[in-house]
């Protein structure tokens, strides 16, 4: 039986290659996938989004930076929640380079995702996007 934590990372997996579709399946239909951030404004996926058109959404928006790393630094979780500890390192469509550290939370039910709650260094992406 595969866990939670093993579907966390194949989800990862996926999005370090691109790969927003291949992940769709391990998604529950009313997902809910939130930029936890005070300044909704300083980023364009600065936001909560719904549902895995949502979540499409989300990458969408998140494409107008140029990615140079995204590396899993761990996968922690048991039962039915599941943190993930990513180092990104992108620039702006200005050129301006982020170089951070972000925590997501993922939450299952019915073996499915139901939410993620992703925690970025805000000023450090605010201040890109200045």
């Amino acid at each position: 039986m595969t866990t939670n934590v093993e579907v966390v990372r194949r989800i990862q997996d996926s999005i370090s290659r691109g790969q927003i579709i291949e992940a769709m399946s391990h998604l529950a239909r009313d997902i809910r996938w939130e930029v936890n951030t005070m300044n909704r404004e300083a980023a364009p996926w600065f936001k909560q989004y719904r549902g895995r058109s949502g979540v499409v959404e989300f990458f969408e928006a998140l494409s107008q930076v140029e990615m140079r790393d995204f590396a899993v630094k761990a996968v922690v979780g048991g039962g039915d929640l599941v943190t993930v500890w990513l180092h990104l390192e992108f620039a702006s469509p200005s050129g301006r380079s982020v170089d951070m550290d972000e925590v997501q939370i993922w939450t299952f039910a019915d073996g499915k995702v139901q939410s993620v709650d992703l925690f970025p260094d805000t000023l450090a992406i605010a201040n890109a996007f200045a």
